[in-house]
């Protein structure tokens, strides 16, 4: 209880607060993703099912819960948002107390544990309904790995911490849990004394990621169907997904400018290899060690980042911020590796002024190299995180608008013939867009509820409070519609015949 008083008392525990809603405060009111027509409209038990067919067993329950209570659909966001902001702020406070035992700065220990946990990919997690539960994840890994950290300080009780935070994340959103891995290995480096103990603290982290996994794809495999996991695989088709998958991660899916992440790793590798190679006091070997570390940790965090899509079935493999989050941690894991690179040498540079000696540590030089980076990322990230929320409501306004259009267009044909309309068919015009015309999106992100067939139809209901149903589709209206070209919604969409309504999709 003394130690739980103390970190309430502690003014680094609000300041993680403040970051998160710097960050996420904008998303306390409602927003929507395609997906969040789903589930406000299709019935409880299938969301559930849902879930549970995902190995999300944690998303399933909260979903069933706060359903249980009737809880309306903004309190039930409202309650989401609210975990999220507690466990992006947990997450970052809790790998601050880890970094700070090593590394005394403490602006430079938050400025890391920030970029590592609000990273470029952090975004995408923030719109979808069930936002809490996805950065719960992100807090148990970060647990995970604190445990990790006691157990190679000497704490061999905390092992069995690490399996029970890792299975729980498991269950709740395997797109982020390789951060445990991605955190695991830079602190892994510095503290192996042998090649024997470097193997087997590998072992152990693997086997703490991996063995919750499994569990997880058993009873997905033994109790559910799920395509993701028993589709077909084509190798060569899988690899080039994943290849092109990976270019377009390395590129931060356009959040940030183009090249910004490459740079910032590039810039980081230099200055990392550079303070190795000069520091006099160490042998070649040595040398080549530190660089190979920075190596691993690197090729680590990618491995742990491309491996669960292969894993995949491949219509299944799909590179999106949201399941690549581990590699979005990657300049603040480089900045981790390389802040405890200096906590291990004793490199001074000198130099005198007005016949006095001013010595500056090396410590002193990577904190305010770390720091500007730091800073410089999260600016920009901030910058370019208000863009995509601010046109995110945009299209969420967009979409709302175009679908009480469709369901003033429904009522007046109602009136005027007499026919109830009952069921939609969804068409295609010649050149589908994702999003409207000015506004940023990529992949899932920002793409318009008029996209996915699926969600066309919850959300016109949603929005109209209507009950339609799939109709049969028209091979001749189709071919009508697939000669026309629409950039947003017009009345020339919608086609009724009897009971139906026949809309085509811009």
């Amino acid at each position: 209880m003394q130690k739980i008083m103390k970190k309430l008392k502690d003014k680094n525990l609000y300041i993680s607060l403040l970051i998160s809603l710097v960050f996420f405060a904008i998303f306390i009111k409602l927003e929507y993703a395609t997906d969040t027509y789903s589930l406000f409209e299709e019935a409880v038990s299938t969301r559930v099912n849902h879930f549970l067919l995902s190995g999300r067993f944690v998303t399933a329950l909260w979903w069933g819960a706060v359903n249980f209570f009737h809880l309306s659909d903004y309190l039930i966001y409202l309650s989401s948002f609210a975990l999220a902001i507690i466990c992006i702020t947990l997450s970052i406070y809790n790998l601050f107390l880890v970094f700070s035992k090593k590394i005394k700065k403490e602006v430079i220990c938050l400025l890391v544990s920030t970029i590592i946990i609000i990273n470029p990919f952090t975004i995408e997690l923030f719109l979808f309904l069930e936002k809490g539960i996805l950065t719960f994840a992100i807090l148990l890994s970060v647990l995970a790995f604190c445990e990790f950290a006691k157990y190679l300080d000497g704490n061999k009780k905390a092992l069995k911490y690490v399996f029970i935070f890792m299975l729980i994340a498991t269950f709740s959103y395997q797109g982020v849990i390789g951060l445990f891995i991605a955190l695991s290995t830079a602190y892994i480096v510095f503290n192996t004394k042998s090649i024997k103990n470097f193997i087997k603290n590998n072992v152990i982290v693997l086997l703490g990621y991996g063995v919750p996994a499994i569990i997880n794809l058993l009873i997905i495999r033994l109790f559910f169907s799920n395509d993701r996991v028993n589709g077909a695989i084509n190798f060569s088709e899988s690899i080039q997904k994943v290849l092109n998958g990976t270019k377009e991660m390395i590129d931060s899916y356009t959040i940030l400018p183009e090249n910004t992440l490459k740079i910032a790793i590039g810039i980081l590798a230099i200055f990392s290899i550079v303070l190795i190679i000069i520091n006099k006091k160490d042998k070649i070997g040595s040398k080549l060690l530190k660089i190979l570390g920075l190596v691993y940790v690197f090729v680590a965090t990618l491995g742990i980042t491309i491996i669960p899509q292969l894993m995949q079935n491949t219509e299944s493999i799909w590179f999106v911020p949201r399941s690549t989050y581990p590699f979005g941690a990657i300049i603040g894991i480089m900045c981790m590796y390389l802040l405890y690179l200096a906590c291990r040498e004793e490199l001074d540079v000198t130099s005198k002024i007005e016949g006095k000696n001013n010595v500056i540590t090396l410590q002193n030089i990577v904190n305010i190299f770390v720091g500007t980076i730091c800073v410089v990322m999260l600016l920009m990230q901030l910058y370019s995180f208000n863009k995509i929320e601010i046109d995110h409501y945009t299209v969420n306004y967009l979409d709302k608008i175009n679908s009480l259009k469709i369901g003033e267009e429904i009522k007046l044909y109602e009136q005027e013939t007499g026919n109830n309309i009952t069921k939609i068919c969804v068409y295609n015009d010649m050149n589908v867009t994702y999003s409207y015309k000015g506004l940023w999106s990529n992949k899932d992100t920002n793409i318009t509820g008029f996209n996915p067939e699926w969600s066309i139809v919850n959300m016109i209901n949603y929005y109209n409070n209507l009950d339609l149903t799939a109709g049969e589709k028209s091979s001749k209206i189709e071919e009508n519609f697939k000669e026309q070209d629409w950039d947003d919604f017009n009345t020339e969409q919608i086609i009724f015949i009897d009971d139906t309504i026949h809309y085509c999709k811009f």
